[in-house]
C-alpha cells in the first residue's frame, strides 16, 4: 500500500523535473551553439562560453539560411523549447518550475535574436561577448520572474512571515545592487556587466514597471467586478474597475514626471496601456468563471504580485536616479565651481583635484555616489587638465561615462565660448559658464 501511494508523488516531479531540464538544456546549446566563439585558444574557455559550434556546422550546409534569415531561423529553434516549456506548466503546478521554464524560454529567444541574422543586433553580442551573455540572461530572468510573479505570490503567500522575508530579503537586496551597479563601465561595480545598461533600462524599468502596474491594475479592477457580482456595492464595483482600467495609464504618468522612465509617456501610449489592462481583465475574470471567491483569491495574488515587483523596482530606480542627480548636479557641480575659482586665480586649471584642496577650495575632493563599490574601490572622478580646458567624468547610469568640459576662451576674444552647442532638451539651462555635459540634467528617453 505505501509503495502505491508514494510512487505517484515521487511521479509528480519526474516528469516535469526532466521537462524542465531538457528546457534549460536547449537554452544552454543554443547559447552555446550559436553564440560567438571568442578568438582565444580552447584552453582559454571557460564553461560557460559559447563555442559557436553550431555556427561552424550550418556555415556552407543546405542549412545555412537558417543563420541569415532571423525570422525563420528563430522559429525552428525557438519552437523545441516552447513546446519543452509547455510541458512543463502541463505536468506541473510549482511557481519556480513554471518561472523557471519561462526564464529559460526568453534567454533562448534573446540568444536567437542576437545571434542570427545580420547587421548590429549580430555584432554586439560577438563585441561584448560575455557581457552581451550575462545581460542577456539578466533581463530573461527579469521578464520571467515578472510575468510568472502571480504564481509565486500564490507560493509566497502561503509561506509564514519568517520564510516570506527569507525569501523576499534577498531578491529585493539582489534588485537594488543591480539598479545602483549597473552604470557605466566602472571595475569597482560588481554587477556592472554591461557598458550599455540593458538590464537596468529594458528589463527594471520598462518591461518591470509596466508588468507591476498592469498586475496591479488588474488586481484593482477585478474587486470591483466582484462586488458587481455580489449584486452590492456596485457603483463602488464601477469605480473600482474603471480605477483598475486607468491605473497602469497613471502610473506611467507618474512615474514620467518623476523621470524614473526610459520613454516618452504620450496620450497615445497611455491609452494602450488602459486597453491592455482591459483585455487582462475580461481574460482573468473569464478564466475563474466570474465566481466571486476566485475573483478574490486571484486579486489578492494579482496585487501580492504587483507589490513584489514594484516595490524593489520602484526603490532601486528612484534610488540609481537620486545617485545620478546628487553625483551629476551636486558633488560635480562643487567641483566645477572650485576649478573654476582657481582658473580666475591662476588662468590655469591645476594638474589633479588634490590641488584645490590644498588651495583651501574644496574641504575634500568629492566622490561620485553610484553604485555599492567593493571594498578599497576607486570610485573617484576622472580628471584630466588641459591646461586651459579639462575633462571631468564619472560613470552613471544609462552611460557609459558622465563629462564635463568647461567653457574655452577664444584666443581673439576675453569671453568665454562654450565648447559645443548644447541641445536644450539634454543639458541642464543652469550649466556653469556655459561648459557642455555629454549627459543631461535627467535620464535620456531611448523612444
Amino acid at each position: 500500500m505505501s509503495r502505491t501511494t508514494t510512487r505517484p508523488g515521487a511521479m509528480r516531479f519526474v516528469l516535469p523535473g526532466i521537462l524542465l531540464a531538457l528546457t534549460i538544456a536547449w537554452a544552454f546549446g543554443i547559447h552555446h551553439g550559436l553564440g560567438p566563439r571568442p578568438e582565444v585558444p580552447d584552453s582559454a574557455l571557460r564553461w560557460w562560453s559559447p563555442r559557436g559550434s553550431l555556427t561552424n556546422a550550418l556555415i556552407g550546409s543546405s542549412w545555412e539560411w537558417l543563420l541569415e534569415e532571423r525570422a525563420k531561423g528563430m522559429a525552428v529553434f525557438g519552437l523545441p523549447v516552447l513546446l519543452l516549456a509547455a510541458g512543463v506548466f502541463a505536468t506541473t503546478r510549482s511557481a519556480l518550475a513554471r518561472v523557471a521554464a519561462g526564464i529559460a524560454v526568453f534567454a533562448t529567444l534573446l540568444f536567437l535574436y542576437y545571434a542570427l541574422g545580420t547587421g548590429v543586433t549580430q555584432v554586439a553580442w560577438t563585441f561584448f561577448h560575455w557581457r552581451a551573455s550575462g545581460t542577456m540572461l539578466a533581463v530573461a530572468a527579469v521578464m520571467g520572474c515578472a510575468i510568472g510573479s502571480p504564481w509565486l505570490a500564490a507560493s509566497w503567500l502561503r509561506l509564514g512571515w519568517p520564510a516570506r522575508l527569507a525569501w523576499f530579503a534577498p531578491i529585493v537586496a539582489l534588485v537594488l545592487l543591480i539598479e545602483r551597479n549597473v552604470t557605466g563601465t566602472n571595475p569597482s561595480l560588481p554587477f556592472a556587466i554591461s557598458p550599455w545598461p540593458a538590464v537596468q533600462v529594458f528589463g527594471f524599468e520598462a518591461i518591470g514597471t509596466t508588468i507591476a502596474a498592469q498586475l496591479a491594475g488588474v488586481a484593482l479592477a477585478l474587486v470591483g467586478v466582484r462586488a458587481w457580482r455580489k449584486t452590492k456595492g456596485l457603483a463602488t464595483g464601477a469605480l473600482a474597475l474603471l480605477a483598475g482600467v486607468a491605473t497602469p495609464a497613471l502610473a506611467w504618468r507618474a512615474l514620467g514626471s518623476l523621470e524614473l522612465l526610459p520613454f516618452r509617456v504620450t496620450q497615445e501610449r497611455m491609452a494602450g496601456a488602459a486597453i491592455a489592462c482591459a483585455v487582462l481583465i475580461a481574460l482573468a475574470a473569464v478564466s475563474v468563471g466570474f465566481d466571486p471567491k476566485r475573483l478574490r483569491r486571484r486579486a489578492l495574488h494579482l496585487a501580492v504580485a504587483a507589490a513584489l515587483v514594484g516595490i524593489p523596482l520602484f526603490v532601486g530606480t528612484a534610488w540609481a536616479r537620486w545617485d545620478y542627480t546628487r553625483t551629476r548636479d551636486g558633488e560635480a557641480q562643487r567641483i566645477i565651481e572650485a576649478l573654476a575659482e582657481y582658473y580666475a586665480q591662476e588662468s590655469i586649471y591645476p594638474d589633479s583635484l588634490d590641488e584645490l584642496v590644498a588651495r583651501g577650495l574644496l574641504p575634500r575632493v568629492p566622490a561620485p555616489r553610484i553604485g555599492f563599490a567593493l571594498p578599497d574601490a576607486d570610485t573617484s572622478f576622472t580628471y584630466q587638465a588641459f591646461g586651459t580646458s579639462y575633462l571631468l567624468e564619472f560613470s552613471a547610469p544609462r552611460w557609459v561615462q558622465c563629462a564635463y568640459n568647461p567653457p574655452y576662451l577664444d584666443e581673439e576674444e576675453s569671453e568665454p565660448v562654450a565648447a559645443s552647442e548644447p541641445d536644450p532638451d539634454e543639458v541642464a539651462e543652469d550649466d556653469l559658464g556655459g561648459g557642455a555635459w555629454s549627459c543631461p540634467s535627467k535620464p535620456p528617453e531611448l523612444w
